[in-house]
């Protein structure tokens, strides 16, 4: 598969749209709507509401006030996670205890990655910086209207992929199927694909190649990259059927009899 093209020139104009070369529209307010919706799901705390009922003294069931539970941003609950006790950047004022318990790799891991690429677009807006990490995307937020639309994409792009990875760790979202079939992208070659079953879309973690049944200008077709796997898989089962058979003749010749 060919590597991606390059993306076609975006002018704006007065209507707050944005124009490919080709005179394609493109709705920027879009762009600034899924950008609120996500930063609003990764800093914003949750409330989960139980309806609870009774009996009264006639025995009608009656309906009491809902149990409600609120649950802290998705950032803060993977910042919980990565450093449990309390963060460095933690202004909230909670006690730290002396003894922690150990924390979630992968959740630092993730964290650890959220923040150096909010960071990266700190110094790229030209902001200052705040006092926690979902303070600092919330400026993100502010800031992108002022910033091209390719900017804004990318960090679209960006705030999705860190809404993923709190969903997946803080289970919200089962972790997509791995693949064991490295990328058919030139220059990649990573064993990071994965597959959504429920959108029948794949894409490469490494990356960022996406493939759907559709294919667009951006997006490779599903069926292609299923005959890349398969033709992968054939030539994986070959070679080993040759080692295995490599592997058969050396005993053979080492203790004198047939291997089965």
């Amino acid at each position: 598969m060919k590597p991606w093209p390059a993306p076609r020139a975006r002018i704006f104009t007065a209507d707050h749209t944005v124009t490919c070369d080709n005179g394609d529209p493109i709705m920027a307010a879009d762009v600034l709507a899924d950008l609120r919706d996500t930063a609003d799901a990764l800093t914003d705390p949750t409330q989960i509401r139980h309806p609870r009922h009774g009996w009264d003294h006639n025995r009608h069931k009656i309906t009491l006030p809902d149990h409600v539970v609120v649950l802290p941003g998705l950032l803060t609950q993977l910042g919980d996670m990565a450093y449990p006790g309390g963060r460095v950047d933690d202004t909230s004022g909670r006690a730290v205890p002396k003894s922690r318990p150990p924390g979630n790799p992968k959740a630092l891991t993730a964290y650890l990655d959220i923040h150096i690429a909010v960071t990266r677009w700190t110094v790229q807006f030209g902001l200052g910086w705040r006092d926690t990490v979902e303070s600092q995307v919330r400026q993100l937020l502010g800031a992108a209207p002022a910033q091209d639309h390719d900017d804004q994409l990318e960090l679209l792009a960006d705030m999705r992929r860190w809404l993923r990875q709190c969903e997946e760790l803080t289970g919200l979202r089962e972790r997509d199927p791995e693949l064991t079939a490295p990328c058919p992208i030139e220059g990649c070659g990573q064993r990071t694909l994965r597959i959504n079953l429920t959108g029948k879309t794949a894409r490469c973690v490494s990356c960022g190649a996406r493939w759907a049944e559709q294919e667009t200008e951006h997006v490779g077709n599903l069926g292609v990259l299923a005959r890349h796997i398969a033709a992968h898989r054939q030539a994986t089962g070959e070679a080993a059927a040759v080692a295995w058979a490599a592997d058969r003749e050396r005993k053979a010749a080492r203790y004198g009899r047939k291997i089965a």
